[in-house]
């Protein structure tokens, strides 16, 4: 198994919690886990390493230091009971531009925007610019301290019932600004996220971008496709014999080809 697969399925145990944090990682024990060769088992390991993932000390062993944490892919909710609170570092008033008085569908000239922290684990792992409409007037430290979820932040913040999210990630460079903010070098890696929050009416309410440490943070959202019906397209299985215009041999389900044919020697 090569080096990344094993990386992959170590770091998904790490944060499913099959591997303990704290745990001593014995490569012998790795090896037999994942049916891998040394090399690639010392290779996943060194890159979980450079990641911060694991601590390696020459002499003492492999040992888990981190994982990282998961959030919801349309909220700000940490997945797993995990909480994420907010601190506030600026609000004004700025002019609006063409994006914002098209997404949002309004007419203003100037727009609120609202920037802070997002708080995990005792650091800051992400940042968040979100713009809405001066109408709401609430203040958003009102919020500090408070485990936080979109649905908290509309009821009380914007006072509306919740409706849905337009996501779309990235990733993107750390600017010397966001570096400093997230205690990050510029130039490192971040996740990215713009979100498109609306009412339960579907009236778009607030666009926000989000930046988040990459060696922090992962997105996560679950998918429920049990109520999908699936009919399979009229006449999509193939014939169990093909024409003979078509200079291809049909066979029959055990291999061999149709008796007509086996017989016609």
């Amino acid at each position: 198994m090569s080096s990344r697969r094993v990386r992959d399925l170590i770091l998904a145990s790490i944060r499913n919690g099959t591997i303990d944090i704290d745990a001593q990682l014995v490569e012998e024990d790795l090896m037999i886990m994942f049916n891998s060769s040394r090399g690639s088992v010392r290779a996943a390991l060194n890159e979980l390493s450079e990641a911060g993932v694991v601590i390696r000390r020459p002499r003492i062993g492999t040992r888990v230091n981190r994982r990282d944490l998961g959030v919801a892919l349309g909220d700000v909710s940490g997945t797993g009971g995990e909480q994420v609170q907010i601190q506030v570092t600026d609000q004004c008033i700025v002019p609006t531009f063409p994006l914002i008085r098209s997404r949002l569908r309004i007419d203003d000239d100037v727009v609120r925007l609202v920037e802070n922290s997002f708080i995990a684990r005792g650091e800051i792992i992400g940042m968040r610019s979100a713009y809405f409409s001066p109408r709401f007037t609430a203040d958003p430290n009102l919020l500090r301290g408070k485990p936080m979820s979109m649905a908290r932040t509309l009821a009380e913040f914007f006072g509306v019932a919740p409706g849905g999210a337009s996501v779309s990630i990235g990733a993107e460079s750390a600017d010397e600004r966001t570096a400093r903010l997230l205690d990050v070098r510029s130039g490192d890696t971040l996740l990215s996220r713009e979100i498109l929050y609306t009412t339960a009416d579907g009236t778009p309410l607030e666009i926000v971008f989000d930046r988040f440490r990459a060696d922090r943070v992962r997105f996560e959202s679950q998918v429920d496709n049990s109520d999908v019906t699936w009919f399979p397209e009229a006449n999509s299985a193939p014939a169990a014999h093909e024409s003979a215009t078509s200079g291809t041999i049909a066979h029959d389900p055990d291999g061999s080809p149709p008796a007509d044919l086996a017989q016609s020697g």
